[in-house]
């Protein structure tokens, strides 16, 4: 009941930070970002925070390891979905999501391997900016991805329907094949394990 409580705390202040009572006609869903074999046996779907430290730890350390021994191999299919838990967040995955399909999961590595340049600076917006005229885009485009409540009203409603399907609690959370639920910044063997558990691998 309390966690229900809280999630619920939670979109509903990220909603008055963001939206203040603006109304949306754009229901246009994201675009789904995977790596992997489309035929593989586990889907993996991942949650995460772009200003999450949990989920900077699992990528930064973890994830290299599971793109090349599981995704790479042609064993898991990934897919990346934006769970930001704060207005911060939520513009930093606004900035990834109006890139190029093909840039997204470059632009997720480069914010969550520098996220303490900028999501804990004491000026983040400007810090934000910077690391995005590498994806080229430009102050005045970056202003604009600021004012896109569109695209953050897609990612907060892809947020709500993916909670209301898992139960999303935290990040980051994994689900595994749409019926295993896992949370946790988990070391390559600490994830291998859960899969041999769970016997979807050898």
């Amino acid at each position: 009941m309390k966690n229900r409580i809280a999630k619920t705390l939670i979109f509903s202040l990220i909603k008055l930070l963001i939206f203040l009572n603006i109304a949306f006609a754009d229901k246009t869903n994201l675009t789904q970002v995977t790596l992997g074999d489309d035929k593989a046996q586990i889907i993996i779907k991942e949650y995460f925070s772009l200003t999450c430290s949990h989920c900077a730890n699992f990528h930064n350390n973890t994830f290299p390891e599971i793109k090349k021994k599981l995704i790479d191999t042609g064993k898991v299919k990934f897919e990346f979905i934006d769970y930001p838990l704060d207005r911060l967040a939520m513009i930093a995955a606004t900035v990834a999501r109006s890139l190029p399909k093909e840039s997204y999961i470059e632009t997720v590595d480069v914010l969550l391997s520098n996220q303490e340049r900028w999501a804990y600076s004491k000026d983040p917006l400007t810090e934000l900016l910077k690391l995005s005229k590498l994806f080229g885009i430009t102050e005045k485009q970056f202003d604009k991805i600021l004012s896109d409540r569109n695209l953050m009203q897609n990612i907060l409603n892809k947020m709500e329907e993916e909670n209301s399907k898992h139960n999303i609690e935290s990040t980051p959370t994994f689900v595994i094949n749409e019926k295993y639920v896992i949370s946790g910044s988990f070391k390559y063997e600490e994830l291998l394990k859960k899969l041999k558990d769970l016997q979807l691998l050898d």
